[in-house]
């Protein structure tokens, strides 16, 4: 007899254990590497300068577009495959490696382009190009390993692998401020390319052991079952980061000022996105995870609001950090205090859909935030700078919160027409 049969409200209190132990593992890992990227930007914009400093953000940024089409979205799906039949996670790893490494030189290509089509022309192009080339393989390549240990239920490795990369930027940046009296932009985009070129290095040392063992012939992960994924991503990373080359025509210091904030509310939001992570895998490895969706869900949205509290009672504590060349980051982190409590709702009904199989739902809806996403930036960006970008932030947000919404009460009315009888 298992521990379910024999003592069902044991087993119900031992994974509410396993799962805060397993959030507060990765909320460790995840400090760790919130740590290490905050610290960079303190030494980047205390080194750089705030012109300096948002030219290197927008660079980064828009190579981000693009990061998640490195792969196609399988990551994802290796997540989801590998958590309900871990006996062929190997089989889901694999295939998504190589679809990862037929999709990268297109990769690259493509965020040169938005390279010459989004930046200012006067920007070092070598160094330029090849952070963005290594930023772009570095971050897809994680997430790829990184969703694989996430799968196996290996919290701790997952954030190891997230923590290792910006850890490793942080050591080699240190090393150049401390080395170079003053610091440039381009010796900063080397540097940058430097300590992720090695990371990508490593992650790829660890792929190819581990494809020795992979078992046999592969099912239900096609080339395009990611692509939901992708859409999804993509558009927010255009939420979170298209204003920022927009920012940089406007004033260069804005797109700095304005990372800066985001970069403020990740950090006391850790906690917030380590219980979604932890919990993710176990609702996905449930027949009806919805009863758990919803009791957790709650405790999720009321850690958010108290985030939001938190948030805009320290945002001018920021002037004592990275100094007063930064003023509007203040304003901005009090404007987007309130961004991590939507999100949330965004994410619960994520799942939802997703666990239903309605993943067209997903693309479709990312679709419509990206295009609210873009047009809103260019419309109210170059009027409103960080504040127009702020009210874009929650725009899409909203937008993506509604569609959802309809999306999940259409799914009810559908389940409610096949079975007539249930409330009888």
């Amino acid at each position: 007899m298992t521990i379910e049969e024999s003592n069902p409200r044991r087993w119900a209190v031992w994974r509410a254990g396993q799962l805060a132990r397993n959030s507060g593992v990765l909320l460790v890992w995840m400090l760790l590497r919130a740590g290490s990227q905050a610290a960079t930007v303190i030494l980047l914009a205390r080194s750089l300068g705030a012109e300096s400093y948002g030219t290197f953000v927008a660079v980064i940024a828009v190579a981000g577009f693009v990061t998640p089409w490195v792969g196609l979205g399988l990551a994802n799906i290796v997540l989801r495959n590998g958590a309900r039949d871990p006996a062929r996670l190997w089989a889901y790893y694999g295939r998504a490696f190589r679809v990862w490494l037929c999709s990268l030189v297109p990769g690259v290509v493509l965020v040169a382009g938005l390279a010459f089509l989004l930046l200012p022309p006067e920007l070092p192009l070598l160094a330029m190009l090849s952070a963005m080339a290594v930023e772009l393989s570095v971050t897809s390549l994680a997430e790829l390993r990184g969703r694989q240990q996430q799968a196996r239920h290996r919290l701790g490795v997952y954030g190891a692998i997230n923590s290792g990369l910006p850890m490793l930027r942080l050591l080699v940046l240190g090393l150049l401020v401390s080395a170079v009296d003053n610091v440039t932009l381009t010796d900063v985009f080397w540097a940058y390319t430097l300590a992720s070129l090695a990371y990508l290095l490593l992650l790829l040392h660890m792929s190819a052991a581990d494809f020795a063992s992979l078992p046999g012939a592969l099912q239900d992960m096609s080339l395009h079952s990611g692509l939901s994924f992708c859409i999804s991503t993509s558009a927010m990373r255009l939420q979170g980061e298209f204003n920022k080359p927009v920012l940089l025509h406007v004033g260069y210091g804005l797109a700095g000022s304005y990372n800066i904030a985001q970069r403020t509310i990740e950090l006391v939001s850790l906690p917030l996105f380590a219980m979604q992570e932890a919990l993710w895998p176990r609702l996905y490895a449930q027949e009806d995870p919805l009863r758990q969706l919803r009791r957790s869900g709650l405790g999720l949205m009321a850690l958010a609001f108290l985030m939001g509290c938190v948030l805009w009672l320290i945002a001018p504590l920021l002037y004592w950090v990275v100094g007063e060349e930064y003023n509007e980051a203040v304003g901005v982190i009090r404007l987007l205090s309130w961004l991590p409590l939507i999100q949330v709702g965004r994410g619960l009904l994520n799942f939802q859909i997703i666990h239903q199989g309605r993943l067209v739902v997903i693309g479709v809806a990312y679709v419509l935030g990206a295009a609210v996403s873009v047009f809103g930036v260019l419309l109210f960006v170059p009027r409103f700078g960080v504040h127009g970008a702020a009210l874009v932030s929650y725009a899409v947000e909203l937008v993506l919160v509604l569609f959802l919404l309809v999306a999940t009460s259409s799914l009810g009315a559908k389940t409610k027409r096949v079975d007539p009888y249930a409330n009888n």
